[in-house]
């Protein structure tokens, strides 16, 4: 039987192949080495290409020569197989296998014509075309797949969606479709693809991968994503993408500022947690913050004078508290070795990628708490926020408000790009940390009337604890800070006066960490006062005022003496300028040994609340 030529239909097949392909007709014409006239004629029906041509046409095209000749129904316009990570163009091999406008074919590599080494589980994905128009089908490994000139397979209406899902590998998987219609509901943008997302085969002890079968405008896509890394929706919601394990940036992590408004916000750590829980959904004030923790009570003093001393966990454990108050686990790390970095390195990389922000001291500038923001260059290089950044992005809108009025140098609009757009608007880390702070797992957090309870006995046990690693606290921090003022000798210039200068510094920073923690004390301690009976209201209450009082008093002696200019007086002055800081250190310490006479009180009426509780 002699097959009849339709030059209507091999020239509709040459155009939608060409098109398919991605060619004009000039640029198939320059390939083929013929005139763009041609194939405009090949297109048009006005005449075939010639027996020569014929080879040279099908291989541009990737089909064979019978495929373009005959009549056919059903044609692969396009074939792939793939495990998500590598492809294999099949398309001409599937054309070939076209039988009377039927493809029935069992999918595994002998019958595809393809061989993929990876345990990633395959897939078949085919492009097609019949008299009813275009439509897409897909087959995994080791199925049937079956087109025919009734087929229609999904719709090129060029809307994303998926179409299919499994988790595992070759050997062993499960549909995920569920899983993922879920997540698709709650409106996630990144999954994280894990045991937890997406629960594994009992019996898999290897490597499993999310297998994500979608469609879009551009057609049918497979991606394979290992467990332990994240998918995230990209390109306008129009396709799914594997995230980058070099470099992962939590984007829209609020700057940390010493002040806010009017409020002082003098407690790094305090700050960055604020920040950080603030980026994972979780609203808090930063007085809250001080208030739950217990951290709003503090006073720290050491002999040698160090700014350390207003560090919130340089002593006490107030991070305990704080985690339990809001329902997180938390894990500590300390001053690793450098043969334990790696380690560490890979647990920040980790929590980035499962969207934890992670606190850390000593990233910038000074030894304080700041957080890790994200990782370039797969997790060599740190970035962060912390509260001595805003002298580098004041430069850099000094440098905004100059375009327009003279040229800024190249080098500026480099840094200016840096900052702003390639790393999410944060600065590099300059240091590796010494102390860092991993958020657990989320679980329950403590009722309001147990998280005030608790708060309460950190007030008394914190000013109640003993001396830790050269550090005295509560009340023995009160007594040394007023002994260490009253040493005249220590501030005699003509002996020291490098120490004397660090002194006063560490004096005024110590006054703006106590006017600063006892005004959130008053505020959290107010805001908590409906969840007593009237009683302890009133004894709560007294609490509040006298911590407000120790704030208020500090902050008039330290306004009056415009931030205890003595240590100008250091800087500037001569032998003269040690005896006229006297009367100013013994102001100062007669409103101590008020302050102590307070916090004496607030202890006593703490406990009474607590036995009342």
């Amino acid at each position: 039987m002699t097959t009849m030529i339709e030059p209507e239909k091999i020239a509709t097949r040459i155009a939608s192949l060409r098109k398919e392909r991605g060619y004009t007709g000039e640029a198939l014409a320059e390939r083929l080495q013929v005139s763009p006239q041609a194939v405009s004629k090949w297109e048009n029906a006005k005449c075939l290409p010639e027996t020569a041509i014929l080879p040279a046409l099908a291989e541009a095209l990737d089909c064979s020569i019978d495929s373009l000749l005959c009549p056919r129904e059903l044609f692969i316009l396009e074939a792939v197989y793939t495990d998500g990570q590598t492809k294999a163009s099949v398309t001409r091999f599937l054309n070939g296998l076209v039988r009377d406008n039927v493809l029935n074919i069992y999918v595994n590599e002998s019958f595809v014509g393809a061989s993929l080494e990876s345990d990633r589980l395959k897939v078949l994905t085919v492009k097609f075309q019949t008299a009813q128009g275009v439509g897409f089908a897909y087959a995994l490994q080791n199925e049937n797949l079956f087109l025919d000139r009734r087929s229609t397979g999904f719709a090129s209406d060029r809307a994303f969606r998926i179409v299919g899902a499994y988790y595992g590998n070759e050997r062993a998987y499960s549909s995920a479709m569920q899983k993922m219609e879920h997540y698709e509901y709650f409106k996630w943008d990144r999954i994280p693809v894990n045991h937890e997302t997406f629960p594994s085969n009992t019996a898999s002890d290897d490597t499993e991968y999310l297998t994500l079968i979608y469609l879009n405008g551009e057609g049918i896509h497979v991606l394979s994503c290992p467990e332990n890394d994240t998918v995230y929706y990209g390109n306008h919601g129009t396709g799914v993408f594997l995230q980058d394990r070099s470099k992962c940036i939590l984007e829209h992590i609020k700057p940390l500022s010493w002040k806010e408004g009017d409020q002082g916000l003098e407690c790094p750590w305090a700050g960055a947690l604020r920040a950080a829980l603030a980026y994972m959904g979780e609203s808090y004030t930063y007085d809250q913050i001080m208030g739950m923790s217990g951290a709003c009570y503090r006073v720290c003093f050491t002999d040698v004078w160090d700014y350390s001393c207003t560090d919130a966990l340089v002593a006490y454990d107030y991070a305990t508290p704080l985690y339990d108050a809001v329902g997180y686990a938390f894990r500590m790390v300390e001053r690793l070795e450098k043969q334990e970095r790696k380690a560490e390195r890979q647990a920040i990389m980790e929590d980035i990628q499962k969207g934890k922000p992670v606190l850390a001291i000593n990233l910038r500038v000074a030894p304080e708490w700041g957080i890790i923001t994200g990782y370039t260059d797969n997790g060599n290089r740190f970035l962060c926020r912390t509260y001595f950044d805003k002298e580098i992005f004041d430069a850099l809108d000094a440098l905004d408000a100059q375009d327009g009025q003279e040229q800024t140098s190249q080098q500026a609009r480099t840094d200016r790009r840096m900052v702003y757009e390639e790393n999410g608007g944060y600065l590099f880390s300059d240091f590796w940390p010494f102390l860092i702070a991993h958020f657990g797992e989320k679980g329950e957090g403590k009722s309001t009337l147990d998280i005030l309870k608790t708060s309460l006995a950190a007030l008394i046990c914190s000013f109640e604890a003993e001396e830790c690693r050269g550090y005295h606290q509560g009340k023995d921090a009160y007594r040394a800070w007023i002994n260490g003022l009253s040493r005249e000798a220590d501030f005699r210039l003509e002996h020291d006066r490098e120490n004397v200068k660090r002194r006063l510094s560490v004096n005024d920073a110590m006054l703006g960490a106590l006017i600063d923690s006892r005004r959130s004390a008053a505020a959290w301690l107010r805001e908590n006062l409906s969840l007593l009976p009237e009683t302890g209201r009133g004894l709560l209450e007294k609490i509040a005022q006298n911590c407000q009082t120790i704030s208020d008093s500090a902050s008039a002696f330290r306004q009056e003496t415009d931030r205890f200019p003595v240590c100008e007086i250091a800087y500037n002055s001569g032998k003269s300028a040690g005896a006229s800081t006297t009367a100013l250190r013994r102001q100062q310490i007669g409103l101590l040994e008020q302050a102590l006479v307070l916090e004496e009180e607030n202890c006593g009426l703490a406990r009474m609340i607590i036995e009342s509780i």
